[in-house]
């Protein structure tokens, strides 16, 4: 049986980037516009969204980062036998001041670089919709009990 050739997407620095839950099942939508491929999109499982708003809150708030990241329900790890969902991403801040997001989907790997002002945004939407009640509102509700 012929193997899948190995696919890399760099879509170079994003602007505009978004990401939302789809309607039916646990995945998510991540996308923007690079500046090398114009519109991009990605799917994300739920593990790969929370994976995402782990490393970016340990980039942009690393001060914070170990309080915020302890109280956060995960979701399983989920095999990756749907080729086309990104199953795992990494995030890294590079010495030019971006933020950049790597992830796989199957045996394809994908890029984008992110200003500090978009990743910051990009954080506070995952942050509504992985955490809807805040991490705060957690916080307050452990130290009643």
């Amino acid at each position: 049986m012929p193997t899948k050739p190995f696919v890399q997407h760099r879509y170079g620095i994003s602007m505009d980037v978004f990401i939302t839950r789809k309607p039916q099942g646990e995945s998510l939508v991540l996308g923007g516009v690079g500046e090398r491929y114009g519109r991009w999109t990605r799917v994300l499982t739920l593990r790969a969204a929370q994976l995402l708003w782990f490393h970016l809150t340990g980039v942009l708030f690393p001060e914070r980062a170990e309080r915020v990241t302890t109280i956060a329900v995960t979701a399983p790890l989920r095999g990756d036998d749907r080729p086309t969902i990104t199953t795992h991403l990494e995030v890294v801040r590079t010495a030019d001041g971006f933020i950049e997001m790597i992830g796989w989907a199957g045996q394809d790997t994908w890029w984008a670089r992110l200003p500090q002002n978009e990743a910051r945004a990009l954080w506070a939407r995952l942050d509504q919709l992985l955490y809807p009640v805040g991490w705060e509102g957690r916080e307050r509700k452990r130290r009643q009990d």
